[in-house]
């Protein structure tokens, strides 16, 4: 077994321990992801490496052609004894980018799916954690891979029962080695002498029992080729998350989730659901798994959840630990209502009073008790003049994680509502802000729910908490008149202390995003100054809240430029719609093309731009993939070139191999699959473009501009 099950995670992390004891310097070598899920899993994992005192180097990457050229000088050091890949490494075999050496150990934790079967079937040096899907769901896919790699050949010549057992005896014996060495080779001619001297003259009917085998034979292995071949085939998704994976591995290394740890986990599965990496079944176990340890490390602030009708109410349930693996056994709407106190759920039973349902890890005072309140009534300056006891028993600093009821207004805590609302894609496709009517039924809303607009352009921090419980409410209430019966979802907050707003983990993905992407954007925005580059910007911003205030920031800035770009190619009507799927191609002399040469803010606007498109269309092309282009950023005279995203809708309908076939399965992507990383590299290879994939999104590619005609053209027939 090369794979790594998820109740066995200490066993790959003790190899690297080992190794690591041997080497006096920096024996492991970190290749990241630039993406929030791959930063916080990094935080998690470099947090166990110094409390068992593991040097290591950190190494950003955003493509295999990156990794591969780091392996020429850092790999190849002799000092470098293992290598972790966070959030990358899973989909392509590993040999072919890194040297595997015989001291050398690798661990792939990824969340990018489906896996090279090679990573978890084939090298003994390569660990991969799996999230249990390959345990439970590929033991027909195994068996199929390993009758194709280690079977044999001669379709059926050795039909001796001992023969084949030799034969069983000399396949285990290649498993491991790495295909080409010279080991596997001699293996393979040695097997083939064998096979030679066994061959005697047969009599008739041992011959037509042997043809008959060697048909049969040939009939399991064509099978097994078709199923393997549909494995991949299916297309790309995303499993449990690499954040997730990292914090069960502290557990089971029996260091107790802190408030840090558990906070990272919660923000890198989180990024998740916010780029529509999963589904809402996918969330819903997200929330489930996060919420019991959510509640072991906080268990008096996490208790606490708002309930629609404007009151808390709580409860003490802690008994699952995060590696037990939970069963789905209701809906996730049913999970996500007994999150929010939606109505036809059971109240728990109440486990405090006096809880402010914004700040409830501080009882509320009752007036005759609160000595600030009597002070000012008063008109006294101190409480010597009011003639009242200074107490500090209440004003303990709130530092804690709790279970939230969210709006799906972007940055809602960190902005005005109106600005929350107006820059939220879920908002602004529902209500078309961009128009005059589409303002005006904004404007009707914000009365609805019971503010002035002068309320609701002041920061909403400052707003009155009943105006606040009243928001919640009557946006229940009435969202379903809007198209927005769904704008409530359950999520986590957390408090970072006196004179700092809290923070939630959907924020804190966007803050982080937006800080991987700084040097794109934050020459434009005087007030952000931060001096790291974006990598370890938003890598500080975990653990510095001045860093994630700046990322925040950052955040507002860069979804003003999301909005503004989707409305103004709305607008243009710059976005075509073919028969299977819907293309935007962003111009060079786009005000803020510039920032969409990244992934994340390509992918923002191209969610942004399907939504929209998606809310305002017939239901024959409501659901149509989505393919934009973006110019990169040059910095040297090179070609110009564009950078391709696509993307399926989670519900899209898609008919493949083997649907029924257990690997089809998933735990958080459900049957959701993107097929545009296997089509754009045939449609590029066919047509002859100038083309590179290679990013860990394989829906992500780049291209030639002079190239991108023909690439579309044909894709339009390919698909």
């Amino acid at each position: 077994m090369v794979y790594v099950s998820s109740t066995h995670y200490e066993d790959a992390y003790q190899r690297i321990a080992d190794t690591a004891a041997t080497t006096a310097g920096a024996s492991v070598l970190l290749f990241v992801s630039m993406d929030a899920d791959a930063l916080c899993a990094l935080r998690i994992l470099t947090s166990l490496f110094k409390r068992d005192s593991i040097a290591h180097k950190i190494v950003p990457v955003s493509n295999y052609a990156e990794i591969t050229s780091m392996n020429q000088t850092l790999a190849q050091n002799q000092q470098i004894k293992s290598i972790v890949f966070l959030n990358c490494g899973a989909q392509t075999d590993v040999q072919d980018f890194v040297t595997l050496r015989d001291d050398l150990v690798v661990m792939v934790i990824d969340s990018h799916r489906p896996f090279n079967l090679y990573n978890v079937f084939w090298h003994e040096q390569v660990q991969c954690l799996d999230d249990g899907d390959v345990e439970k769901n590929m033991g027909e896919l195994r068996e199929a891979f390993e009758d194709i790699e280690f079977g044999d050949s001669s379709s059926g010549e050795d039909s001796d029962e001992s023969e084949d057992e030799g034969s069983d005896q000399d396949n285990e014996s290649r498993i491991g080695h790495k295909r080409g060495s010279s080991e596997m080779l001699g293996d393979l001619a040695k097997n083939d002498r064998q096979r030679r001297k066994r061959k005697t003259d047969l009599d008739p009917e041992s011959f037509m029992r042997m043809q008959q085998q060697k048909a049969e034979r040939r009939d399991a292995r064509a099978a097994h080729q078709q199923m393997i071949q549909a494995y991949y085939a299916q297309g790309s998704y995303y499993g449990q998350s690499c954040a997730i994976s990292t914090l069960m591995l502290a557990e089971q290394l029996g260091h107790p989730p802190s408030l840090d740890t558990v906070w990272w986990a919660v923000v890198g599965a989180t990024s998740q659901h916010v780029l529509q990496h999963i589904d809402s079944d996918g969330y819903a176990e997200v929330v489930r798994r996060m919420r019991d340890l959510v509640r072991r490390v906080c268990p008096t602030a996490s208790t606490t959840r708002l309930n629609i009708d404007g009151n808390a109410r709580s409860s003490n349930n802690s008994e699952s630990a995060l590696g037990s693996s939970a069963t789905v056994t209701s809906s996730s709407q049913a999970l996500l209502d007994s999150q929010l106190g939606l109505p036809g759920q059971p109240d728990d039973p109440p486990q405090r009073e006096n809880i402010d349902p914004f700040n409830p890890y501080l009882e509320m005072i009752p007036e005759d008790e609160d000595e600030g309140y009597l002070r000012a009534r008063a008109g006294a300056a101190s409480n010597g003049e009011a003639g009242l006891l200074t107490s500090s028993k209440n004003i303990e600093q709130s530092v804690a994680i709790s279970e939230s009821t969210e709006l799906k207004f972007l940055l809602l805590r960190h902005w005005s509502l109106t600005n929350a609302m107006q820059y939220s894609p879920y908002v602004a496709t529902r209500l078309g802000t961009w128009s005059s009517k589409g303002r005006s039924r904004l404007d009707l809303l914000v009365a609805k729910l019971g503010l002035s607009r002068a309320e609701a352009q002041a920061p909403f921090l400052h707003l009155d908490p009943e105006l606040k419980l009243q928001l919640y409410r009557k946006m229940h209430a009435i969202g379903a008149d809007y198209n927005m019966a769904d704008s409530l979802y359950a999520g986590f907050v957390r408090d970072y202390g006196w004179r700092k707003s809290r923070v939630s983990a959907s924020d804190m993905v966007l803050a982080i995003l937006a800080l991987l992407q700084k040097d794109a954007w934050a020459g434009e925005y005087e007030s952000i100054h931060i001096s790291a580059s974006g990598f370890f910007a938003a890598y500080d911003s975990l653990s510095q809240f001045d860093i994630l205030r700046a990322g925040l920031h950052g955040a507002q800035h860069l979804q003003r430029l999301v909005v503004g770009q989707g409305i103004s190619m709305l607008e243009r009507q710059a976005v075509k719609t073919l028969r299977v799927f819907r293309l935007a191609i962003l111009g060079e002399l786009e005000s803020s093309s510039h920032v969409f040469g990244s992934p994340f803010a390509l992918r923002q606007l191209a969610l942004f731009l399907m939504q929209t498109l998606r809310e305002r269309s017939k239901s024959a092309h409501a659901r149509l993939p989505f393919i934009i282009a973006g110019p990169i950023a040059q910095e040297t005279s090179e070609v110009d070139k564009l950078m391709v995203l696509g993307i399926t809708p989670m519900d899209y309908p898609l008919v493949r191999p083997h649907m029924d076939a257990p690997f089809n399965r998933s735990t958080y992507a459900g049957e959701s699959r993107n097929h545009f990383g296997i089509v754009f590299e045939q449609v590029a290879s066919e047509v002859g473009a100038e083309a590179k994939q290679g990013f860990f999104d394989s829906s992500v590619m780049e291209i030639r501009r002079s190239d991108m005609s023909a690439f579309v053209d044909k894709l339009r027939r390919h698909l």
